[in-house]
């Protein structure tokens, strides 16, 4: 593994804005609240549907924590800078391009098929999990729709409505569903 001075990549806050540390908060208080879920699940749940219900809140409350983590300590830069240090030190550097798109083509295929598994798997407790699936599914999209980072994209992100940021709007959204 490459040094941290080498791959040019130094760990610091990734959104230190308020809305950035209520999004972390989101991100926290909504792994707390899934985690209480799994924890109280037998109580909650009908007997037939407990345990399966018990899997998706655990899955929701590690992936909203692992989010909250990644949010300000933006891992996917240190991912970035990682790939372009062994991009440029294995030479192929110049072809970066079509690494990045069959990257994120591989992330929406997964996505894809981990949002139609999930859907798959959940069908005898959609009534009950409806919304936190819906959000599931916008977080995914939301992802991609980051990771792909075309400039065009960002600027849609990074635009604003009513003085709030739209990818705010949309990643706040996706956690509180």
């Amino acid at each position: 593994m490459p040094q941290t001075m080498q791959i040019n990549w130094v760990p610091s806050i990734g959104d230190p804005t308020f809305l950035g540390w209520f999004t972390v908060s989101a991100y926290f208080v909504t792994a707390l609240l899934a985690a209480k879920i799994y924890f109280t699940a037998e109580n909650l749940f009908d007997p037939s549907t407990f345990r399966k219900q018990k899997i998706f809140w655990l899955f929701i409350a590690v992936t909203m924590l692992f989010l909250g983590i990644n949010k300000q300590l933006d891992l996917q830069s240190l991912l970035t800078a990682v790939g372009r240090y062994y991009a440029k030190k294995e030479g192929w550097y110049q072809d970066r391009r079509r690494i990045q798109i069959a990257f994120i083509a591989g992330f929406v295929v997964m996505s894809l098929f981990s949002s139609v598994m999930l859907i798959r798997y959940m069908t005898d407790t959609l009534k009950e999990n409806a919304l936190a699936i819906l959000g599931c599914v916008f977080l995914l999209t939301f992802i991609i729709v980051r990771a792909s980072s075309f400039h065009h994209v960002d600027e849609l992100l990074m635009g604003r409505i009513v003085g709030v940021r739209v990818n705010w709007i949309l990643e706040i959204s996706g956690i509180f569903l």
